[in-house]
């Protein structure tokens, strides 16, 4: 293939304008150029590199097969992006008896910016998709770019809740200043203005914090911050960590980035204090744990990515699920199979199965119910 028609090929699929056919083409040709790179933050300058060096290497990349994925996915164009090498591999499957099959033609287009904002009237607002997050303050509340949203002071003693559905993300910054971002699946209930002496908010499902340390100006001390969510009680200074606490899954978890927080049962029976880098796990008969814990991996989604190791079938799936909006249904038995690897959160529902690599199951996508079928005889 000519130098011009592969240029053409790779603006097109940066675009979002390939045919499936040239995007898997587009796809390959990036797990050959990926094998000796990780997970790296490059800059326009270095990906316009990487486009010479794959334009380059064009005619041999079409003749190579891989047995291991190894892939490297564009989303972004002239600006500085964070470009991931993406590694995949399968552990622990049992003995393949077919390929992975797509069951439909049908596809799914990975989530975005959605989330709607519930007032203490019960009026509720659809968030802007062209906005990334709100901001929450004394005369009400505005988008991130500072366009208005509502324009009420009386919005500051009233409880809000900001909900993000299957297929969503969104960021909050709160009255104190403190950042939250919410992935898929989750909600965030917080007062309009947090009072002198603690600010408390109450979780459902997954956000990241990064909390500002604010000064009880009458006392001169810190004043706390907690998180309430299922089973348990995060409370801490100034930091940054990511909550966890699906209904979906085995356990609450929290995983501390920056700082130090306590993290107490509901009754405050047991707790633990957690250094950066650990993260405590509150299972659903209300036992609590403290471990080191994989930072890329449960940060990931912050980042727009999927990251696994050692992930089982049904804990991938239950992911997809809530990013692609979609019912996850089994036909019988749950594939064994056990997946580690990275891969941007912008590829298509299809692209993610097809990525999925050899497997004893089949897939068939209807509407939005995902049919998975490991009986392949």
């Amino acid at each position: 293939m000519e130098k011009g028609r592969a240029k053409e090929l790779l603006e097109r699929y940066r675009n979002g304008r390939c045919s499936d056919a040239e995007r898997r083409l587009v796809e390959r040709w990036y797990v050959q150029m990926t094998d000796t790179m990780d997970d790296v933050e490059l800059t326009a300058s270095d990906y316009a590199r990487i486009d010479q060096n794959l334009r380059n290497r064009l005619p041999e990349m079409q003749q190579t097969k891989e047995k291991r994925l190894r892939s490297l996915l564009p989303y972004a164009a002239a600006l500085a992006i964070v470009c991931l090498a993406t590694w995949w591999f399968i552990d622990n499957r049992p003995p393949a008896t077919g390929g992975l099959v797509a069951g439909a033609t049908e596809d799914i287009l990975p989530g975005g910016n959605r989330a709607f904002l519930t007032l203490a009237d019960g009026n509720t607002l659809e968030l802007s998709e062209a906005q990334s997050g709100i901001v929450i303050g004394n005369d009400g509340v505005s988008y991130t770019n500072g366009g208005t949203l509502v324009d009420d002071p009386s919005l500051a003693t009233q409880i809000q809740t900001l909900t993000v559905p299957n297929g969503g993300t969104y960021q909050l910054t709160l009255p104190d200043g403190s950042n939250v971002w919410l992935n898929a699946a989750s909600t965030l209930k917080y007062p309009g203005r947090f009072d002198d002496h603690e600010r408390v908010v109450e979780l459902e499902g997954e956000a990241y914090f990064s909390v500002s340390k604010i000064t009880d100006k009458q006392h001169g001390q810190t004043v706390p911050f907690k998180v309430l969510s299922a089973g348990q009680v995060v409370q801490v200074l100034g930091t940054e960590f990511n909550v966890s606490s699906y209904p979906d899954e085995p356990e609450v978890k929290t995983t501390l980035i920056e700082g130090s927080v306590r993290v107490a049962t509901l009754g405050g029976n047991t707790s633990v204090v957690l250094l950066p880098g650990e993260q405590s796990s509150v299972s659903t008969q209300g036992t609590l744990k403290k471990a080191k814990a994989s930072l890329r991996k449960e940060i990931a989604w912050k980042s727009d990515v999927f990251y696994f190791e050692g992930t089982s079938f049904a804990e991938l799936m239950r992911q997809a699920g809530r990013w692609y909006d979609i019912d996850i249904r089994y036909t019988n038995d749950v594939p064994r199979a056990s997946f580690s690897g990275v891969m941007s959160r912008r590829v298509s529902l299809k692209t993610l199965i097809e990525f999925l690599g050899e497997s004893t199951a089949k897939f068939t996508l209807e509407g939005k119910t995902l049919t998975i079928d490991s009986d392949m005889h």
